[in-house]
């Protein structure tokens, strides 16, 4: 049986993954992309259901989720091919709260509430306190260690820090958001071999109105 190769992107929020998936758009259209979440923001999508899902639609050649995490699925007939971004964590800080402020107010993200109701020094010290969500809060490192899995609560350790390096280290493929262009000819040249060609241009996709365009 001749091994399919299937895109898996990691599309962590406020990461470029709304434009990745443009891209991937592109070159798998229709039922050959698929995304896959769970039912609510803080959900969490697993190996073992990102392999289910594969393995149930023989068409993909591309799934995105925001809730996938890792180790990637392995499966004999399979070849799972990641794309993941990585965010300078103070840019991404200022793109959430920018991101958040847009959302409708009955959004069921504590952060939208704490974002549309105050500036961005309150949305950082919120950030901090007790009771506030991951989404700012270490949120890569606890997303990459894949230890803690309600990210309504998780609160990232020296163990999940070392757990979210060994991941990365396992991947064939990591970019930077703030590298994208030079990032997404890495892409090319991993995916090559197993896809072909990606047509890598690209307009930047739910980019906040205003922000700086560069990190400095």
């Amino acid at each position: 049986m001749k091994i399919r190769p299937v895109v898996v992107h990691y599309h962590l929020f406020k990461n470029a993954g709304t434009t990745v998936d443009s891209i991937l758009n592109r070159k798998f259209p229709g039922e050959t992309h698929g995304h896959i979440e769970g039912p609510y923001p803080w959900s969490v999508v697993s190996p073992d259901d990102i392999l289910a899902y594969a393995l149930g639609n023989p068409a993909l050649r591309a799934i995105s989720s925001h809730q996938a995490r890792l180790p990637l699925p392995q499966h004999p007939d399979v070849l799972f091919l990641p794309i993941l971004f990585l965010r300078h964590p103070i840019d991404r800080f200022a793109s959430v709260y920018d991101f958040e402020r847009r959302q409708p107010a009955d959004s069921a993200s504590p952060s939208v509430a704490i974002a549309r109701n105050g500036g961005l020094a309150a949305f950082a010290n919120w950030a901090v306190e007790r009771e506030s969500t991951a989404v700012c809060r270490n949120f890569q490192v606890a997303h990459l260690a894949s230890t803690q899995l309600d990210m309504r609560k998780a609160r990232s350790t020296h163990v999940d820090y070392l757990q979210a390096l060994a991941h990365l280290r396992s991947l064939p493929f990591f970019g930077l958001v703030e590298s994208f262009e030079e990032s997404m000819k890495g892409l090319q040249d991993f995916l090559r071999p197993h896809i072909g060609e990606l047509n890598l241009e690209f307009t930047i996709q739910n980019g906040s109105p205003g922000r700086k365009a560069t990190l400095e």
